[in-house]
């Protein structure tokens, strides 16, 4: 039978000499190694890989050199698997052809070289070294602590289509810095991964150069939507004079996050150029967009802004209504008596017609809030007179309002016209005291007693004062 299987090592056919490689080895591994030596150059490289394999399995020192021969091999795989061989050996011997395989092109060969060197207790004698085992293990990081003279093997590394671990380096070239590293990361920009390209526009977050703000503009035009956004937060971070108006073309880009990138980046840019096409993104279908947009406006502190911010009070969001209010007291501390919040008035008024129960809550408070303070104005020029026409304009929405099909909106209204103290508002508000909702009815009492109201008859005291009673006790 074994005379039959060497013959087999003489066929023609590739797939039955590796069979009869295999057999040699499991019949009697110490003998078959004179044939295996026989074979180590076989024009098949799966036969190649097979006889690697079988010698290694032998574990004898005598396999050595035709091991090392092996590292040479044109196939990746034959060199992966003479590298596995030699760990199996195992001995010191094998170490100098291990730390040349540290730079072999094929990944797997390097880390599997990496692991064998570590096995046999190999320590880098110098700083390349250091590098080339850092890279072949995997560890870009500990790699790039070098510094400079690690950015042509990690550049070797990013060029390896077929490594799975490109971010990994392009992350690690980032913390280098050096003008090599940089320029590797921008041409990795145009990668044909996007995980790659996302990773390198990061990674050129701290460099300002006109150059790599060139590439991030382009990569604002990118397919992948997470390019873009990195891309625009970038830019926002860098600055520039050319990144504000292609961070202003971002602003329709069709993916939320795109959205939101670049208006925090013009947010930081502090370009009052931004202003007009940021309050326009205040009717932004996305909540998230509609946030950072009424926070972008308040660190740019435009008053232009103040219109569209006074409308983002009545946002259907609680977040945006609270940010808007952050980024108004920062633009005017008193810009509820500016002629832009009375500007907003009657869109404000309309938003008392919205669908959305926050939306027409939050209008009326902010009518109501802003009636307030204009009464206090002493009435003495033509401008007085434009006021109180505005107020009236208030009066009338929040006197709708308390008719409105919503309890919760008719309870809101009454409460406001209770502020504003105007003897003229109580026969509304005594019909509301027949409202088929206890809270409507209660805010109706609350607002009569502020006002200072005199019940005209025993019927209207009896539901003022079941009102009231019934405050009482609900509290």
């Amino acid at each position: 039978m074994k005379w039959w299987t060497l013959q087999q090592l003489k066929s023609r056919k590739p797939e039955t000499r590796k069979d009869a490689v295999e057999r040699l080895v499991a019949e009697n591994p110490a003998e078959a190694v004179s044939h295996l030596l026989t074979v180590t150059h076989d024009p098949d490289r799966e036969v190649r890989k097979a006889v690697v394999q079988a010698l290694g399995r032998t574990k004898d020192e005598q396999v050595l050199t035709a091991l090392m021969t092996s590292l040479h091999d044109p196939d990746g795989e034959v060199r992966e698997a003479a590298v596995v061989a030699l760990t199996q050996v195992n001995h010191p011997r094998a170490i100098d052809l291990l730390t040349l395989a540290l730079g072999d092109p094929r990944h797997e060969v390097r880390w599997r070289a990496a692991k064998a060197l570590d096995a046999l207790g190999w320590q880098p004698a110098n700083e390349d070294q250091l590098v080339l085992r850092a890279v072949a293990a995997g560890e870009f990081v500990k790699a790039a602590g070098v510094g400079a003279a690690a950015v042509e093997c990690l550049v070797v590394v990013l060029k390896d289509e077929r490594n799975p671990n490109r971010r990994a380096v392009v992350e690690a070239l980032g913390q280098i810095g050096d003008t090599r590293a940089i320029k590797a990361l921008t041409s990795a920009v145009n990668d044909a991964d996007p995980t790659v390209r996302v990773a390198a526009i990061d990674a050129l977050r701290d460099v300002r150069d006109s150059e790599v703000t060139d590439v991030l503009v382009i990569a604002l035009q990118d397919t992948d939507q997470h390019a873009r956004a990195t891309a625009a937060t970038v830019l926002g971070k860098i600055g520039g004079a050319n990144a504000a108006e292609p961070l202003l073309a971002s602003l329709k880009d069709v993916d939320w996050s795109v959205r939101k990138a670049a208006v925090e980046a013009l947010g930081r840019l502090k370009d009052p150029r931004a202003v007009e096409a940021l309050t326009e993104l205040l009717k932004d279908p996305d909540h998230d967009v509609r946030e950072v947009t009424v926070a972008a406006l308040g660190e740019i502190g435009e008053p232009h802004a103040v219109e569209r911010l006074v409308l983002a009070l009545a946002d259907s969001q609680s977040a945006v209504r609270q940010l808007a209010a952050a980024a108004l007291r920062r633009i005017d501390y008193q810009w509820e008596k500016s002629a832009a919040a009375r500007q907003a008035i009657p869109l404000l008024k309309a938003a008392l017609q919205s669908n959305e129960y926050w939306v027409r809550q939050s209008a009326s408070e902010v009518l109501a809030k802003l009636d307030q303070v204009y009464a206090t104005e002493p009435e003495l020029t033509a401008m007085n007179t434009a006021i109180r026409l505005r107020q009236q304009v208030a009066i009338d929405a929040l006197l709708k309002a308390l008719n409105d099909y919503d309890s919760d909106l008719r309870m809101a209204a009454a409460e406001a016209l209770g502020r504003i103290c105007d003897a003229r508002l109580t026969g509304p508000l005594v019909t509301a005291l027949e409202d088929m909702d206890q809270w409507v009815r209660q805010a109706a009492a609350r607002a009569l007693q502020r006002m200072g109201w005199i019940p005209a008859d025993d019927l209207q005291h009896a539901m003022h004062q079941a009102a009231l009673q019934r405050q009482s006790s609900g509290a």
